[in-house]
């Protein structure tokens, strides 16, 4: 098991919200908590880290699409009950 260097621990931080200490610092890095994370290397974290802010960010798109698709989904709704007189 290899130690978290002070550089890959700032990448870490901010890539993740929030740190803990030791060993559970590397396990909880990038919302995974698994047993093989202990035995990535620094650069295999260093790429974890990229690798989850673009997944974040790919995440938050997709939530803004899904969000203005219920926008007009919700317009088309209530335009088709006012057409049949359900206001």
């Amino acid at each position: 098991m290899t130690e978290v260097s002070e550089e890959l621990q700032r990448t870490a931080h901010r890539a993740v919200q929030g740190n803990t200490a030791g060993r559970e610092e590397k396990a909880a890095l990038f919302g995974i908590k698994a047993l093989w994370l202990h035995f990535a290397t620094e650069c295999e974290i260093r790429r974890l880290a990229k690798l989850h802010l673009r997944i974040q960010r790919k995440q938050d798109g997709l939530h803004q699409l899904i969000n203005e698709r219920q926008k007009i989904m919700n317009r088309s709704i209530r335009r088709m009950r006012r057409a049949n007189g359900k206001n």
